[in-house]
């Protein structure tokens, strides 16, 4: 249920599966041809900025893309117990910023920005490092000796990363009231989780193992660690005063200014109980609860008191996905015989 520029391979190893592009119906080979006409005009809701990004540069922004689609799978998995899991910004034929709820003011809106700010950032920083783009190479701006090891090999470039993500996602908000200011700060946030966390490789030279030489480069985080800071900042998120929007300044209610990895909101969340296509909100009807946890996706919680059902079930689904330069995910298929509680 991936929406996705990411075309899933046909399956050709065992337990290993693909499944067919849902959003933009491509064909595209494991080394696709990015030229306008692939990327720009089969991608749907690009704003006349980004298509003209797009036109320009379609070989990053189709890594943008991906970035978007991998932000998307972290997000389900980042809030998989909460009322609200990302599940309605992976439609079919859907660009995940044209869902209704982006429009609104909510926590999950703040969440659902810097995710896919830090997603384009991360993934275009590691496409330049491949040597995939034409835009970009690695970054070889840290260079030289330093106490016990030599800079080197390939760092991930993650300043035009932090650039291009900027440019592509920030270009949508062309209103300069208080709404697209907060957007702006969640993407801020977004890439400053990928950029204030890059770690620094190595690799050991010398007979035997030993480590006489050792070479270091910088690597962007792990998606996943970038997924956990950013929920972090997603529960302890702020709302921000628009008594005073007029002048577009965001000011927490406390009155002072937000740190600049905040992540903010100014509306109310609905309960996200029932289906409203209002807040693109599925429902909760069908989810899988828990019975036997005090936590948030406890079933009197998840199923916001409609009860539930306890049903064996045998179930096919994707697991352990990992995606690959330039379109194409490959996943396993887990096989599970189970006892299960589902929402009423």
């Amino acid at each position: 249920m991936l929406v996705h520029l990411i075309v899933f391979l046909l399956a050709f190893l065992p337990n290993l599966r693909c499944i067919s592009n849902n959003i933009l119906r491509l064909n595209i080979p494991r080394i696709p041809k990015l030229d306008p006409n692939t990327v720009c005009k089969t991608y749907p809701d690009l704003s006349e900025k980004q298509y003209d990004l797009c036109r320009t540069y379609p070989d990053v922004t189709a890594s943008a893309i991906q970035g978007v689609q991998i932000a998307i799978h972290e997000c389900q998995f980042q809030l998989t117990e909460y009322r609200w899991n990302c599940s309605s910004l992976e439609r079919k034929n859907k660009n995940p910023h044209s869902s209704p709820l982006l429009s609104k003011g909510f926590k999950e809106t703040s969440f659902a920005y810097a995710i896919s700010a830090a997603g384009v950032t991360h993934q275009v920083s590691k496409a330049c490092s491949m040597g995939k783009l034409k835009s970009c190479g690695c970054d070889m701006s840290v260079y030289g000796n330093d106490k016990n090891f030599e800079w080197g090999g390939c760092s991930h470039n993650i300043e035009f990363g932090s650039r291009y993500a900027r440019r592509f996602m920030d270009s949508k908000e062309v209103a300069k009231d208080i709404h697209s200011q907060i957007n702006l700060h969640n993407n801020r946030a977004g890439r400053l989780a990928v950029i204030r966390h890059v770690k620094k490789l190595c690799k050991c030279h010398g007979m035997s193992g030993s480590c006489e030489l050792k070479t270091c480069w910088k690597a962007a985080p792990d998606f996943r660690a970038v997924g956990a800071i950013l929920k972090r900042k997603y529960e302890a998120a702020t709302q921000v005063d628009i008594s005073n929007s007029a002048n577009a300044k965001l000011i927490k209610r406390n009155g002072r200014r937000p740190k600049h990895l905040e992540l903010l909101f100014y509306e109310k969340s609905p309960n996200f109980c029932d289906p409203n296509p209002v807040v693109d909100s599925p429902g909760t009807t069908g989810r899988l609860c828990n019975k036997t946890t005090t936590g948030i996706d406890n079933c009197e919680t998840l199923c916001c008191g409609r009860g539930y059902n306890t049903l064996r079930v045998k179930r096919r689904e994707r697991c352990d996905c990992k995606f690959y330069w330039c379109c194409y995910v490959m996943c396993k298929t887990c096989t599970y015989d189970e006892w299960v509680t589902v929402c009423k």
